[in-house]
């Protein structure tokens, strides 16, 4: 079983998204589950720009993800771990995202090649900028700009597994900016 959720009528707006104009990002979460319980059940938690209707997710950010293994206690266990988790993600302010992008923002990389290569590869590196300036048309500058950039090279992937990986990425740089 897998399942997507998203609140995209409350969207939290966010200044100066994208090339100086303001933009809105939405909750939404993963929930999944094994049909013969040889894998785990769990939940995904992110921001999104937009899903189209093959069920891409673009734009996923600051993604926070809890898994149970199957074990005979697993149901009760959803109920304690991440039905809580769930309801707090639902009801939480959107105060604490707009302070996290405001301090990646103002996080300045003064080496943006040597972060993205530590991090990445220089190959890699070097596609993560190009998708950026095309994406963005600036150069990476900051965490914040490095976060989109991340995201923007993972939509040109074929595979969303992959593309998945590369966002939970991109949210792992956001965690630079606490």
């Amino acid at each position: 079983m897998f399942v997507f959720l998203a609140d995209e009528r409350n969207r939290i707006e966010i200044p100066n998204r994208r090339n100086g104009k303001t933009g809105t990002m939405a909750r939404g979460f993963f929930v999944w589950n094994s049909e013969v319980g040889a894998s785990t059940i769990g939940g995904g938690f992110f921001l999104f720009d937009y899903v189209c209707c093959n069920r891409i997710v673009w734009g996923a950010q600051d993604f926070t993800e809890v898994r149970l293994r199957h074990t005979s206690g697993a149901p009760d266990r959803w109920l304690e771990e991440i039905e809580p988790v769930l309801i707090e993600y639902a009801e939480a302010s959107a105060k604490p995202v707009l302070e996290t992008i405001a301090n990646a923002r103002s996080k300045r990389l003064d080496d943006v090649d040597k972060f993205l290569a530590q991090r990445f590869g220089k190959k890699m590196a070097a596609d993560v900028k190009a998708a950026h300036d095309a994406d963005e048309g600036h150069p990476i500058e900051t965490l914040w700009d490095a976060t989109n950039a991340l995201t923007a090279y993972a939509r040109l992937l074929p595979y969303q597994d992959r593309r998945v990986d590369l966002e939970r990425e991109a949210g792992k740089l956001l965690q630079l900016a606490t």
